[in-house]
């Protein structure tokens, strides 16, 4: 038997929010900082990597909010880069207990950014949801003991970073250059969402979060084997579609509150 749920499956951009909100935190990066799509050959063991956009092209001084909005592979190992390497990625995401990553921080290298390591769907969910929840992690449960509370911690990070992750990730003009208006990550209320796609389509992503609620979605073949060119938005999106549809049909929707002392601004 496959538990989809538990299966260790590559997650292809869906932990680069994960990267822009160490960024944010210890770069001091906001949203409207100017990150290059450039060629950035980065030198690993095996030698000289040069990492490529999923269009093979380049788009020169980006936004974050345009970088991670519109996923792009460049902008995000570069930051990672700036951060220090993969150990800082790989420390946030075990601790929001993602707990197929090895036992080596730096195996991964800056590919961690864009999904070179397994992770199980759960695991990855419960992470979505902690920014979800400002930070808060909690352990999931299937069946919650109302007597006793979920153990828990909060994540030493700034509620405006949380906020403006959500905040881009929900934003339908900052993804448009790469996802166009009116398809499935387009909702009739205010939701983040993000995808992923690992190498030659064996494995779709789409997760994302409104303050009620966080889906998370894989899709594709149990035996392992390719998809034909079927990506995130194309795959899992129309299921996160669905399920968010139906989620709040009855509870309504709500967006985040902007934390105070942050504005925003026309640049």
């Amino acid at each position: 038997a496959n538990d989809g749920v538990l299966a260790l499956r590559q997650p292809g951009s869906a932990l680069k929010p994960f990267t822009y909100l160490l960024a944010m935190e210890r770069n001091q990066r906001t949203p409207a900082s100017i990150l290059a799509d450039i060629p950035s050959p980065f030198r690993t063991p095996q030698g000289l990597d040069l990492p490529e956009n999923y269009d093979h092209a380049y788009r020169g001084p980006v936004t974050l909010r345009n970088a991670l909005a519109c996923s792009l592979n460049i902008p995000a190992m570069r930051e990672l880069n700036a951060l220090g390497g993969p150990a800082p990625l790989y420390h946030l995401l075990a601790d929001l207990g993602l707990t197929s990553l090895g036992g080596d921080p730096l195996a991964g290298g800056l590919g961690l950014t864009i999904g070179n390591a397994p992770v199980r769907l759960l695991e990855l969910t419960n992470a979505y949801a902690t920014l979800a929840s400002g930070g808060r992690h909690l352990h999931p449960v299937l069946f919650p003991d109302q007597a006793a509370p979920c153990a828990g911690f909060q994540l030493p990070f700034a509620a405006t970073s949380f906020f403006l992750i959500a905040d881009i990730l929900a934003d339908p003009a900052a993804r448009a250059p790469s996802f166009p208006p009116g398809g499935p990550l387009d909702l009739p209320f205010c939701c983040a969402v993000k995808t992923g796609t690992s190498s030659d389509f064996r494995d779709n992503w789409c997760l994302g979060f409104t303050p009620e609620f966080t889906v998370g979605v894989w899709a594709g073949n149990f035996e392992n084997q390719p998809m034909k060119g079927i990506s995130g938005v194309s795959g899992a999106g129309p299921i996160f579609h669905r399920a968010m549809l139906r989620l709040h049909r009855d509870h309504p929707p709500s967006w985040f509150a902007r934390p105070a002392g942050l504005v925003a601004g026309t640049v």
